[in-house]
């Protein structure tokens, strides 16, 4: 027997370094979380398919959704569901459409829908209205959301992400420790890095102390205090990396939330800053434990007039408390509760008759 469409819909949610993906499911985690990696038959030799949120090979994206679909979730061939895909910013339409090919053809999916990323992590915040500030591997992208819908022409993407949080904490252990795995030195980043409350506070006394963390060898590592203070600030100002060759690209994060915002109409820029909502992995996760949502609030707040006032999205309490970490997802989990009962999804039928293009008419 058939599984009902709306009980057999897959939400997949990409970035550089993991995929996050599991049914339509809100009230927990998404189900599978793993490296955006594909190992070659025979080598040790291990391919990133995706990088800066674009996908360089399809071949391997392929393999690595086979994976996540019939190994990790359990899809039986021939009785596939549907599936509702995040869509990072800036995406081609070329790009878009061969996704769409990719499900119906490769993964003879029943249905499929695609929302944009931005959105979707404010409907995990609870938010329609927003702006949200999404920080990946190595790339960030700031996006003001008005009423469900990315004010495109005020986007911005960052040329750096939380990739360059971990650089800056290998930079200052000088030849030691160069020989880490790169799990290992997120482990390292996640423990020790801590957001100071502004810019000009890592120039004070309020250096925080040196910290220590074991490894799994047990060696112990020693990070000090002016480096654990330092270890985001290249994230938030773009001061130790980045490029600007695209117009739509700024240095830092706080930089690209400020632009965004001045760029919004005057009539949502109030609306929009009352909900600053910060995700990603380890922005989400570490990062906002360690004050980085905070720190972003504070420097929009600090660059506004004394009339506004940002406030962070924050959590709902009825969401799990991985919510800011997998907050694409667990939007897409809530829109795809709604979107294929009601059928606003790319039917198989339709996809036959219109081809890939289906996906980028109106609505869709």
């Amino acid at each position: 027997m058939t599984t009902p469409i709306g009980d057999n819909v897959v939400v997949i949610d990409y970035d550089d370094d993991f995929v996050k993906a599991g049914y339509c499911i809100p009230e927990r985690d998404p189900q599978v979380v793993l490296p955006s990696a594909v190992r070659s038959p025979g080598s040790s030799h291990v391919a990133r398919p995706i990088h800066r949120r674009q996908v360089q090979d399809w071949d391997q994206l392929e393999t690595l959704l086979a994976n996540v679909f019939y190994k990790e979730l359990g899809w039986i061939v021939g009785d596939e569901g549907a599936v509702l895909m995040s869509e990072p910013l800036f995406t081609s339409r070329a790009d878009r459409e061969r996704h769409c090919q990719m499900m119906f053809e490769s993964f003879n999916v029943s249905g499929y829908h695609v929302e944009q990323s931005p959105v979707l992590a404010l409907y995990g915040m609870g938010k329609t209205l927003g702006v949200s500030v999404d920080v990946g591997y190595c790339v960030t992208d700031v996006a003001p959301v008005i009423d469900g819908a990315v004010a495109h022409h005020a986007a911005r993407r960052c040329e750096v992400g939380s990739k360059e949080v971990t650089n800056v904490l290998l930079n200052s252990f000088g030849d030691k420790h160069q020989n880490l795995t790169e799990a290992e030195l997120d482990a390292v980043r996640d423990a020790v890095c801590v957001v100071m409350a502004s810019c000009s506070t890592t120039d004070t006394a309020e250096t925080p102390p040196s910290a220590s963390y074991a490894l799994p060898d047990g060696n112990t590592i020693t990070v000090g205090g002016e480096a654990r203070a330092r270890c985001a600030e290249g994230l938030l100002s773009g001061s130790n990396g980045g490029s600007a060759n695209s117009p739509n690209s700024h240095g830092g994060v706080s930089d690209a939330l400020i632009s965004a915002i001045g760029a919004c109409a005057y009539e949502h820029r109030l609306a929009c800053i009352d909900a600053i909502a910060v995700s990603g992995g380890w922005a989400g996760g570490a990062g906002r434990k360690a004050g980085f949502e905070e720190r972003v609030v504070a420097d929009l707040a600090a660059a506004s007039p004394p009339s506004a006032r940002p406030v962070a999205a924050g959590t709902p309490e009825h969401m799990p408390p991985n919510a800011s970490r997998y907050s694409a997802w667990f939007g897409g989990a809530l829109l795809g509760k709604v979107v294929f009962p009601l059928n606003h999804h790319v039917t198989k039928f339709e996809y036959q008759e219109n081809g890939p293009g289906i996906v980028t008419k109106a609505g869709r």
